[in-house]
């Protein structure tokens, strides 16, 4: 890549994270690409260079003074390496609960699966009030042609991720 990149994919040619530096508060954040460029996408906003210049807040204070570069072979830094695990739990998480909310009207799905899914979210939610919730709606009795879980499901994936964490698509 010479010059600067036209879009986020051209970032994955030197293996680039993004460093997001605020004017305001002074923090300085480095973003994921991949996680980015997947949300971007989801949202259906622009992937050129300048439109992530001109519009990425500061993840720390929701700022737009913010600077933006690209960190070219950053892709095995620490930081990043922590935000893909939690990233990674989180998700998995989902899926259990999601597998869990499409057998709860014909089996029991109190399992410790279950439990070890919801336990796995609870640093990830402000409080434990839809964690609870889902429990409970999943052990409802059986045999009704409708349960809550899902519902309850995708309360937990709106909590999540109007708290900013990277939710696969496919729970949005």
């Amino acid at each position: 890549m010479v010059g600067p990149p036209k879009t986020l994919y051209d970032l994955r040619k030197v293996e680039a994270a993004l460093r997001v530096t605020c004017r305001a508060c002074g923090g300085v954040k480095l973003v994921d690409r991949e996680a980015l460029i997947a949300d971007r996408r989801f949202s259906r906003r622009s992937l050129e260079w300048p439109a992530v210049l001109s519009d990425l807040p500061c993840p720390i204070c929701s700022s737009a003074d913010v600077k933006v570069a690209g960190v070219p072979f950053a892709e095995d830094a620490k930081e990043l390496r922590e935000y893909r695990a939690r990233a990674l739990l989180m998700n998995l998480a989902l899926t259990v609960l999601n597998d869990a909310a499409r057998r709860a009207t014909e089996d029991d799905v109190h399992t410790a699966a279950v439990r070890l899914a919801l336990r796995a979210l609870r640093p990830f939610l402000a409080d434990r009030d839809l964690l609870m919730k889902f429990w409970e709606e999943s052990g409802a009795p059986k045999g009704r042609a409708y349960n809550h879980a899902h519902l309850v499901h995708r309360w937990i994936v709106s909590a999540l991720v109007s708290r900013g964490h990277p939710v696969w698509a496919e729970f949005r």
